[in-house]
């Protein structure tokens, strides 16, 4: 796992399934029109913004749109066989080392405040919400 392998596990965290089931619940009611379904980024909420950068790597991108990129936050997982996505405790810098460690594959970073989401879909794009997320990928060179 990717975790070990960058030697993360002590400040990467997964958390139970029941405390992931509560912030994948909190966060489509925050985030998604509609409730639970697969892709978040097809029903966002509020206005969002979305860019994807001519080098594929947009996860290495990510950690500069965050606000903080040593906050830690909830980092979900999409696991569509899990009854709810797995949720850690990341910042966004490891989270960018995490998913550069992997194959592709979905996930969403969100501050426990709530205040924005960011995530990269299977089409290799970072999708956002949250002023600051938006205004962030706007200004994006």
């Amino acid at each position: 796992m990717a975790i070990e392998r960058l030697s993360l596990g002590e400040r990467v965290q997964r958390l139970p399934e029941e405390d992931a089931a509560r912030i994948n619940a909190e966060l489509l009611t925050s985030f998604v029109v509609g409730g639970d379904r697969r892709w978040w980024w097809e029903a966002f909420r509020d206005p969002s913004a979305s860019k994807a950068f001519p080098d594929d790597m947009g996860f290495e991108h990510m950690v500069e749109l965050v606000p903080n990129r040593s906050e830690v936050c909830w980092f979900v997982v999409e696991d569509s066989k899990a009854d709810s996505y797995p949720v850690y405790e990341a910042t966004p810098e490891d989270v960018a080392s995490i998913v550069g460690e992997c194959f592709a594959f979905e996930y969403y970073i969100a501050p426990k405040s709530k205040h924005w989401l960011i995530c990269e879909n299977h089409h290799g794009r970072i999708i956002g919400v949250g002023e600051e997320i938006v205004r962030a990928i706007g200004a994006a060179v």
